[in-house]
């Protein structure tokens, strides 16, 4: 593996988003204490979208919205609903009866996904051998981790009105690799008005959304707030800017990476911050999805 100052920029963007989205489960569990879930999906969204406008104002960078395709606006479309308004909505609703924990390594499916979306759909991202060890090993690490520790409240074992959210935590990886396919295909843009654009799109959606559903609590926890913010701000607004540029740049399969990486910082978090117990096999399922990492990165010839 041939390792420039741009790969290094990019593997470093890629742990930061690692760290980032990790530590939103924390957060959505901080945010159920107080907000619904439908609240939580949508707060996290205007927030990411009043964080992009002001790296805009802070740039001087003006939003162009005249001459932009109907191609253009349906990818905005795209990545507004399969990278933030669905995904986010299934995961809180599932951690609201799962823990941060499970829910956490249920992003490590994405790969898997991503690379058969992106095999049949995008001419430069092709399954080889070495991807698909690398891939099924790291996959094999995460599966370790869910096998050894349930992700229900009570107790090992799912109950039957638990399994529903467990599907719901497999409906989301579908969405998020969705997603960066959109991404990956989508007409080329500045990073910051493509994110921004596609967030603008997801809060006109999230808006109806927080208006009409659930009930907004009587009384609000500070925790809850600061959670929400911190959704809106890192998870959502940061972490979409560093998502679009790395799948432009470095493409799906790269940014798929991220999702080994996730449920090693979910559990950390879900384990020194919430109490939850920790999974046996840690050691040894971290160790598979750090040589999967690897090995996905190791090609004798770049795809183009």
């Amino acid at each position: 593996m041939n390792l420039t100052s741009k790969n290094i920029y990019s593997w470093l963007l890629l742990s930061i988003l690692g760290v980032i989205w990790g530590s939103s489960f924390f957060a959505i569990e901080i945010a159920l204490i107080s907000f619904d879930p439908s609240h939580i999906s949508s707060s996290r969204i205007i927030i990411g979208l009043l964080t992009l406008t002001f790296f805009l104002l802070l740039f001087r960078i003006k939003l162009v919205v005249k001459n932009k395709t109907t191609a253009y606006w349906i990818s905005c479309l795209g990545v507004a609903l399969f990278s933030n308004v669905i995904p986010f909505t299934l995961l809180a609703i599932a951690q609201d009866h799962l823990t941060s924990i499970f829910v956490g390594l249920c992003m490590s499916t994405i790969p898997i996904i991503i690379l058969i979306f992106a095999h049949f759909l995008s001419g430069d991202e092709k399954i080889n051998t070495k991807r698909s060890i690398g891939i099924a090993l790291g996959v094999f690490g995460t599966v370790l981790l869910i096998s050894s520790k349930s992700g229900g409240t009570n107790g090992n074992i799912f109950s039957l009105g638990e399994q529903i959210f467990v599907w719901l935590c497999i409906l989301a990886p579908f969405c998020y690799a969705s997603g960066a396919i959109v991404i990956k295909r989508s007409v080329q843009s500045d990073y910051l008005e493509f994110s921004t654009h596609s967030l603008f799109i997801a809060s006109l959606i999230s808006a109806p959304i927080f208006l009409l559903t659930g009930e907004l609590p009587i009384t609000i926890n500070l925790k809850s707030i600061i959670a929400i913010l911190y959704l809106g701000i890192f998870p959502t607004g940061i972490a979409t800017i560093i998502l679009v540029s790395l799948i432009k740049n470095e493409g799906a399969v790269f940014i798929s990476l991220v999702n080994f990486k996730v449920p090693v910082w979910s559990t950390i978090f879900g384990v020194f911050l919430l109490k939850e117990s920790i999974p046996s096999n840690f050691g040894i399922s971290f160790i598979l999805i750090l040589s999967g990492i690897l090995i996905c990165q190791i090609q004798t010839k770049k795809i183009s």
